[in-house]
């Protein structure tokens, strides 16, 4: 027995119970720190689209619900980690739904199989073609009974390549659509955007009108000749035209400015003259220049064409989210808008995008070279503004514009070229006719770079600090305490 004692007592026993109250010690330590982030949901999020994340657009809408709100998936069941997984990857879709039930107590995320519950879904199909597609999300508000039924296809957007004949996701569209669906269902009423086609407008294209429409925008076109502008418009959107516009037209649409109206002009006046609409133009101190605007400066050139340019986007509230996230919009062949020297006092102009001081507007469409001659528009060039005509009769009147010069705006191919920035420029102009903050636009998502981690600089110096010094230096200081306790004990 005293053996067994004196044994109990040896170094070999002391070290060995240490090591082993210590490896209890850290497994139990290790235990706590995944329960306790388990519990506080801590991730961080390394793609580089923040593919398993969603925006702090969408965090800071949700701060602000204090409604109830389910997102139902439509989903067999077992599949729920595989909905889109060809486009966007296993679990991602689980996961970005998740961060809206973590973001706020009032979100609730739930799956249906529409296989075991055929009927759940019937009372959500207001298009009443057909049973619901697998993977369908639905966004309801059961305080208000307001729904949307988001189409799977809504939410990836796919192309052709005619090099390789394959399909490929060109935009992922899950936070924008999820996002817009709690706003639609929140909101007490949605914004409804008009625009004509009369004079052969170039029109809205697809693509931006669902861009729009995920801002929580209706869309919808009216025929200006043979009525008048509808009640519920919110805003006039307003695209190059292949002719002038008639007398009628202009007095239509200057009537509805005049009574607190909001319009978007996007056009441009290439060596071409449009009395009628600059006219209704005139009555808010600006109108569009006759010339093709040329870009002197290098740093703001594409390609090295003069004629396509990235314009100097001015300090303005409306430009406040391109400035944060480094959107530049690109312009094609623009022409200027110009202040007119009289103006009403009531009315206030603000610049938003211009050109550098080495740039000029041609004047001379039969001139043989872009060379700056006498006669040309001296830069800088506003190629787009805000104006705000505000005036107090019996009551506070607003009329606010919008006026770009440049069709080439709401281009679908020149928009992708810089990451949608010119979309993001139109939503945040809309979003401001309208006083509405800007960050409830959620930009679509490029899955070009989804498979990809993004690592600054700063991330790379902090891990080779660690991985070469920190963890070397700590397990040989481990090991030299215990030598030392060993050797002198």
């Amino acid at each position: 027995m005293n053996k067994i004692l004196e044994s109990l007592k040896s170094k070999k026993v002391r070290y060995g119970t240490f090591s082993t109250l210590m490896i209890v010690i850290v497994i139990a330590i290790l235990i706590i720190i995944n329960l306790v982030v388990d519990r506080l949901n801590l991730s961080y999020d390394m793609t580089a689209n923040k593919l398993y994340s969603i925006s702090q657009q969408s965090k800071d809408i949700l701060a602000n619900i204090d409604q109830d709100i389910t997102i139902y998936a439509l989903v067999r069941t077992g599949e729920e980690n595989f909905m889109f997984a060809n486009a966007v990857g296993q679990l991602t879709f689980k996961e970005l739904l998740q961060e809206y039930a973590n973001n706020s107590s009032h979100i609730t995320v739930e799956y249906k199989d529409p296989y075991l519950y055929p009927q759940f879904a019937e009372k959500y199909n207001s298009e009443g073609e057909g049973a619901l597609p697998v993977n369908t999300v639905i966004v309801e508000n059961k305080s208000n009974n307001r729904f949307r039924a988001i189409n799977p296809n809504e939410m990836i957007t796919t192309d052709y390549n005619m090099q390789s004949f394959q399909q490929y996701v060109k935009t992922i569209d899950i936070e924008p659509r999820v996002t817009n669906a709690i706003n639609y269902v929140t909101a007490e009423n949605t914004p409804v955007i008009y625009t004509f086609t009369n004079h052969n407008e170039a029109g809205i294209p697809e693509s931006l009108q669902d861009q729009m429409i995920m801002a929580n925008f209706d869309v919808k076109t009216f025929d200006i000749v043979t009525k008048d502008i509808p009640e519920d418009c919110t805003i006039l959107f307003l695209t190059q035209p292949a002719r002038d516009w008639t007398e009628s037209a202009v007095e239509k649409v200057r009537e509805y400015l005049q009574n607190d109206g909001r319009a978007l002009f996007a056009f441009n006046n290439i060596f071409t003259d449009m009395p009628n609409l600059n006219s209704l133009l005139d009555s808010f101190g600006v109108k569009i220049g006759n010339y093709l605007v040329i870009e002197g400066s290098a740093e703001h050139l594409v390609s090295s064409n003069p004629t396509i340019m990235l314009p100097i986007i001015a300090d303005h509230e409306l430009n406040k989210t391109l400035l944060e996230r480094n959107y530049r919009p690109l312009f094609v062949q623009p022409s200027g808008v110009e202040t007119l020297p009289v103006k009403k006092n009531s009315i206030k102009i603000e610049p938003l995008l211009t050109t550098s001081s080495s740039s000029y507007g041609k004047v001379n469409p039969e001139a043989q070279s872009i060379a700056k001659e006498e006669g040309d528009v001296d830069g800088p060039i506003n190629v787009a503004v805000a104006v705000t005509d505000s005036y107090y009769t019996d009551v506070q009147h607003t009329t606010k514009l919008v006026v770009v010069a440049a069709s080439s705006i709401v281009d679908e191919q020149i928009n992708y070229q810089l990451n949608g920035s010119n979309y993001f420029f139109l939503i945040n102009s809309l979003n401001w006719l309208q006083d509405k903050d800007d960050t409830v636009y959620i930009p679509s998502k490029s899955p070009s770079t989804l498979s990809q981690l993004t690592i600054t600089q700063q991330q790379i110096y902090i891990m080779m600090f660690f991985s070469v010094f920190v963890v070397p230096l700590s397990v040989i200081a481990v090991g030299l305490v215990v030598w030392l306790r060993r050797r002198y004990s």
